[in-house]
């Protein structure tokens, strides 16, 4: 565990929240492949943000298509990630809110909850609001959840998650992945879900009555 803002550490937490793949589930997306498919090459933008950029419509209408076809299988066949389980029973018995903040569809998101029977204060997907690396899905979580971004923890694999923590200024704690091991929009590093929740027990004893 890395803590590279230590100064957060005086905040009380009351709502964790999640990215989706990476995080609480392996889907095993693999967006290469689908820029390829979308695109005919690599896209330079991120696939989102690639997508929104298409001028003709039928071509537009065709790429949600084939992003969503392929989200949708990913949820089908997607396995929880180690630890989750056990982190959200705990959560449970000490009343801390949970909320999912995801570039994905909706419906990819309904598939995934029904399969795991999982629930959530609050799910903000592309649907929603802007996506990451905007702020907006972030603050909109915590208002779900009805807390202030000061009392969240944003846990996330990705720099679009870091930086959309960042922005709306939770703590954002990086769960290390081969893709990305380092950010210096993180405020904490962590290389598993057993020692996130370790994290959250250690924090919750420091600052909760």
């Amino acid at each position: 565990m890395l803590w590279l803002n230590k100064e957060k550490r005086k905040n009380k937490i009351k709502g964790i929240i999640f990215d989706l793949d990476g995080v609480l589930v392996k889907s095993h997306l693999d967006f290469h492949l689908i820029s390829r498919e979308i695109f005919g090459s690599q896209e330079k933008k991120p696939i989102l943000e690639g997508i929104n950029s298409i001028k003709d419509p039928e071509k537009k209408a065709r790429a949600w298509e084939i992003l969503e076809k392929y989200e949708k299988k990913a949820a089908l066949n997607c396995t929880l990630t180690s630890g989750i389980t056990e982190l959200f029973k705990f959560l449970e018995q000490r009343g801390i809110k949970r909320s999912i903040v995801t570039r994905n569809s909706k419906k990819s998101i309904c598939i995934i909850l029904n399969r795991f029977k999982l629930s959530f204060n609050g799910i903000i997907t592309r649907e929603d609001a802007p996506p990451k690396p905007a702020k907006e899905p972030v603050l909109l979580a915590c208002k779900k959840m009805e807390i202030l971004p000061k009392e969240a923890i944003f846990l996330g694999d990705y720099e679009f998650d870091m930086i959309s923590g960042r922005k709306a200024e939770v703590m954002s704690v990086l769960l290390r992945s081969d893709n990305q091991s380092f950010s210096e929009n993180a405020d904490v590093i962590v290389d598993s879900i057993l020692e996130f929740t370790k994290l959250v027990r250690d924090y919750l004893a420091t600052n909760l009555p």
